[in-house]
């Protein structure tokens, strides 16, 4: 059985339309669900902000798209998907909207020379919260600890403390027929397009907004780098960009992130020492 669940069919019946939540007032058309199962999680009890963006796109017409994260999207749940009548959708847990997405465009800029895959594995060894519990420590993409996870462990690169790196070696666990999900490869791209300053400091970030392309889906087995770099911190707003790339140094997977850090750091309790 898939680990991700994704419908892209309309609701068959007046009963599931009306639990998805189109009853609003506004004459929303639902257009399908997403429902994320539970251990496909970020922050705990919530999923994973890349895999709930890349599930949220596929139901969007275009090579690129934005997503917008509202709140945190829940766990295990169907969440209706609403055509918002100007080209991309809406997401709604019962009445709630959680996230909105639309075709996208990403910033027109260069990214800089991905460092090699054995860079990127030093790169996670130096990730500066290993052994370190923290809100973030059992993410399934980034948690260095989730056996079941995808080992997208994002660390400063050897001369270039400005920017994160990462290995990832695509599991058939987030594959099917020998490719990796789309929303896999959404959620390489997020973890490690976190913020390099924030992660240094131990601050907590939320993904807020994330526009993405994706040229090609790796294949399973696949060696790949994932590489970051911040172009903008004001406050307590970041704004990212993240590439992926393959053994030959292709770009198959690109994206822009902003990421807010939370107001209240203590009450999210971003690091307490593991004993």
């Amino acid at each position: 059985m898939s680990a991700l669940i994704i419908s892209l069919h309309s609701p068959s019946t007046s009963a599931e339309t009306h639990a998805l939540g189109s009853d609003d007032g506004h004459g929303a058309r639902p257009v399908g669900t997403v429902l994320i199962e539970r251990h496909l999680n970020g922050p705990r009890g919530s999923a994973n902000g890349g895999f709930a963006a890349g599930s949220i796109a596929q139901h969007v017409d275009g090579d690129t798209v934005s997503v917008v994260l509202q709140s945190p999207v829940p766990l295990g749940r169907s969440l209706g998907v609403f055509d918002d009548g100007a080209g991309g959708v809406v997401v709604r847990d019962r009445r709630k909207d959680v996230a909105r997405a639309h075709p996208g465009a990403l910033v027109a800029a260069d990214a800089p020379l991905a460092p090699s895959f054995a860079d990127a594995v030093h790169a996670r060894e130096r990730h500066p919260l290993v052994g370190v519990r923290h809100a973030l420590s059992d993410c399934v993409v980034c948690g260095p600890r989730r056996a079941d996870g995808m080992h997208v462990t994002p660390g400063p690169v050897v001369g270039h403390d400005d920017r994160l790196a990462a290995p990832w070696t695509v599991s058939g666990a987030f594959a099917h027929a020998g490719l990796a999900w789309y929303p896999a490869v959404w959620a390489a791209l997020d973890c490690t397009s976190y913020p390099a300053a924030a992660l240094e400091q131990g601050i907590l970030c939320l993904l807020g907004t994330m526009t993405a392309r994706v040229d090609r889906r790796p294949r399973v087995g696949e060696h790949l780098v994932v590489h970051s770099w911040t172009r903008e911190a004001r406050g307590r707003r970041y704004e990212t960009s993240v590439a992926m790339v393959d053994a030959r140094g292709d770009e198959i997977a690109r994206a822009d992130a902003t990421w807010i850090a939370l107001r209240h750091q203590k009450a999210a309790a971003v690091a307490s020492r593991l004993r």
